[in-house]
């Protein structure tokens, strides 16, 4: 798939529901932020990508790979940090489970009686607690969605011809849930460039003259290939990105701004677990458990964190506790 250079920069616009933006309010990475990123909790490792032959949907404790990645705007960076000393309380309102891209029509979720209570509870963890007035007003209302964002397939009933700029558009808005903005507008530039380097392939050339390509340069110095085979890091995030996800997104905005045309959005926080071989009710609570950490800590790069889960049933709705599945010594 390529992307026209043409239609390219009109992909970085209207991706406005609940953070989907690759342009707007993105945050301001050259400034320094005032809060440190902290470590991941100690029972989240650091991913190793193990090869196994045999499928998740097989294993009955698979050990799963999930992307984190908080963003703060100017207006967040200017308030104080928030820790459990001195918190920050807010109200919760949910938009809702989301379902984009091509996904089964049955497809299990959560309910927002079940993840209304894992989000309080994970967002505790950095000290923002649920506003109770009169005593404590909010400064915050954290608008929050789940579900899946699905890779889009060619070539089926419902999608029979798809257009690059719509597939362009829905691999885009899985970058930003998997990288932030800053992960989706750099890959945006790679598929421009790569655009570019295809055009020039296709420069007729003279009369014994050679091609400026062959195929094999082509596939070489493709912007994308080159990126991926910079580290292991970014091979994982184009596969997270090019694949289908299950997604919590929670946007944190000035309270007193939200009822106004001109909200104010402070940070906001994306987390993304692949839904190969995996259900939403088994990896929605470890998803947002593994954000814990990461609410109002602004990041320069998406944390990448695995953990074994476990097969439906084990996991408590309300007051979670993941059995403990970890290899043993």
């Amino acid at each position: 798939m390529t992307l026209t250079a043409s239609r390219a920069w009109s992909l970085s616009l209207g991706f406005a529901a609940l953070g989907l933006a690759v342009a707007g309010a993105a945050p301001e990475a050259e400034k320094a932020s005032k809060s440190e990123v902290p470590a991941p909790p100690a029972e989240f490792k650091e991913p190793k990508w193990v090869f196994s032959l045999l499928p998740k949907s097989m294993q009955k404790d698979p050990r799963l790979d999930y992307t984190v990645i908080t963003e703060m705007t100017a207006a967040g960076r200017k308030l104080p940090l928030v820790t459990p000393d001195k918190p920050a309380y807010y109200e919760l309102f949910s938009a809702g489970y989301r379902q984009l891209g091509d996904a089964p029509g049955e497809e299990r979720t959560l309910t927002v009686e079940q993840m209304e209570p894992l989000l309080v509870k994970s967002l505790t963890h950095n000290g923002y607690l649920p506003a109770k007035r009169p005593e404590h007003e909010p400064s915050l209302l954290i608008l929050y969605t789940w579900g899946s964002h699905n890779r889009l397939v060619e070539g089926d009933e419902e999608n029979p011809s798809i257009s690059s700029d719509r597939m362009a558009r829905n691999l885009l808005e899985r970058a930003a849930l998997v990288g932030g903005d800053g992960f989706a507008r750099e890959l945006l530039k790679l598929m421009k460039d790569a655009d570019t380097q295809q055009a020039a392939a296709g420069v007729p050339t003279p009369p014994g003259g050679q091609p400026v390509f062959d195929p094999g340069m082509m596939q070489f110095a493709n912007p994308v290939s080159l990126f991926r085979s910079k580290s292991v890091r970014n091979a994982f995030l184009l596969d997270q990105t090019s694949d289908s996800v299950y997604d919590l997104v929670a946007s944190a905005y000035d309270y007193r701004s939200a009822g106004t045309p001109k909200k104010v959005l402070l940070w906001r926080t994306r987390m993304t677990v692949s839904t190969q071989g995996v259900s939403q009710p088994q990896t929605l609570p470890v998803l947002v458990q593994a954000g814990s950490v990461y609410f109002g800590r602004d990041m320069k790069e998406s944390a990448i964190l695995s953990k074994r889960t476990v097969r439906e049933g084990t996991v408590e709705i309300g007051a979670p506790t993941v059995i403990s599945t970890e290899d043993p010594k």
